[in-house]
């Protein structure tokens, strides 16, 4: 994906971060589409469910023809990871990319060892903290509630 202007903070580009943090341990597990649905991911991202799972299979095919002799992704991929990553600059979606994403890869009961390593080096690279991103979960559960 070419990063321009328009695409910039667009719902398309959070999604192919919480895309990318659901595949990095090449599984996309049902309780984590799940946990999505559950927190209104979508709708608060901007688009439908079927445009993320566009998306996320746009992504998983671009990282197919990438990663084509190894199992998953990992930082050697940085130069597409940092591409991602510049494509959300505004610190509220940054949050919020990071609270959703978080929800997904825990929602199977464990973290993959590349699911942990490429979302603290999203949280690095933002600027953010663990304890950021349970501020914004502790903050979201009455929305998520009503």
């Amino acid at each position: 994906m070419s990063l321009n202007d328009r695409d910039i903070d667009s719902p398309q580009a959070m999604a192919r971060l919480i895309a990318l943090l659901i595949v990095a341990d090449t599984k996309l597990d049902p309780r984590e589409l799940a946990m999505l649905d559950e927190l209104d991911a979508f709708g608060r991202l901007g688009l439908e469910r079927a445009e993320f799972m566009r998306v996320a299979s746009d992504l998983c095919e671009e990282l197919g023809e990438r990663l084509q002799a190894r199992p998953w992704l990992s930082l050697s991929e940085q130069a597409l990871i940092e591409a991602e990553l510049q494509a959300v600059r505004d610190p509220a979606k940054r949050l919020l990319v990071a609270r959703l994403g978080a929800a997904a890869i825990t929602a199977d009961g464990r973290v993959q060892e590349s699911e942990r390593v490429l979302f603290d080096y999203l949280l690095l690279r933002w600027g953010l903290t663990r304890a950021d991103v349970s501020q914004a979960i502790r903050e979201d559960r009455p929305q998520a509630e009503r």
